[in-house]
């Protein structure tokens, strides 16, 4: 058997991470790496493992892009967030696939199945939400993106036909404060770089997707054109009010998003101290 070690970043994960360390007991490894958890969330983890590391945040890419350079014992590095939960089935799988791959594979993509006010979505946007999470820990590098970053592998990928759990969000206003956040996060970035939300630059997993960036770029009305694509094409009426909610959201984000992009334009709002000085 091939092993594997997981790394889970966290930050005031009191509520989830116990779950999700649980689903991670048949690892070689546990590493965490917090940015400064004030909960009881680092309690928890050492019940499960002594690799507890400390990092300040800055964004998600440097912050997995620090971790993967940690003294891990195993080539093989599995990315779970606290929220998640990797099923015996996923893990019989991983272990299946990289014996049987022998490291022809240098990456896999993983789905998950998302839930949202305690229902699994299983149309529309959250459905099948391909993630590069299983990886040889030398091949991998994460874009500079502060949020939604984008892995590259060097080397052939591959997917993982079983899925993670992700329990994602329970109410509105906890989904309305991460998609503020992350909205924040994305307009900084477009700012600097020019790019669009869904960047052609930061690649994809499949030509279908990448098409649908480019032409994404170039729509008018971009929040009503998104709803309208997960909603109907992808069909996510079929997970009823939930589903409708969850695109609604969607196409919300993508207008937030581009809001706060205009208002850093206007100088209405200004970078972050940080950002400024770079």
């Amino acid at each position: 058997m091939i092993k594997v070690s997981a790394i889970v970043l966290t930050f005031n994960e009191e509520n989830y991470i116990r779950d999700c360390l649980e689903s991670l007991r048949w690892c070689k490894e546990i590493w965490i790496v917090d940015s400064g958890s004030i909960d009881k969330t680092l309690d928890i983890c050492r019940e499960f493992t002594e690799n507890i590391v400390y990092h300040p945040f800055k964004n998600y890419s440097t912050q997995r892009q620090w971790a993967v350079n940690l003294p891990i014992k195993t080539d093989w590095i599995l990315f779970i967030d606290s929220d998640e939960r990797v099923p015996p089935a996923l893990a019989q799988e991983i272990n299946h696939r990289l014996a049987e791959d022998q490291g022809r594979i240098a990456g896999y993509y993983i789905s998950r199945k998302q839930y949202y006010w305690g229902k699994c979505l299983m149309h529309g946007e959250p459905w099948p939400n391909y993630r590069m999470l299983l990886f040889q820990k030398d091949r991998i590098r994460f874009s500079g993106r502060e949020v939604h970053e984008h892995a590259s592998v060097d080397g052939p990928t591959g997917f993982i036909k079983s899925p993670s759990i992700h329990i994602a969000f329970d109410n509105i206003a906890e989904i309305v404060e991460k998609l503020n956040k992350y909205a924040t996060l994305d307009a900084i970035r477009m700012f600097r770089t020019g790019q669009e939300l869904y960047a052609v630059e930061s690649g994809s997993y499949s030509r279908l997707n990448t098409l649908l960036k480019r032409i994404f770029a170039w729509l008018p009305h971009k929040p009503f054109f998104i709803f309208v694509y997960y909603y109907f094409f992808r069909r996510g009426f079929l997970d009823g009010r939930e589903g409708f909610a969850w695109t609604l959201m969607q196409g919300f984000y993508v207008w937030l998003s581009y809001f706060k992009l205009w208002e850093l334009k206007q100088g209405i709002t200004h970078l972050p101290d940080e950002e400024a000085d770079d």
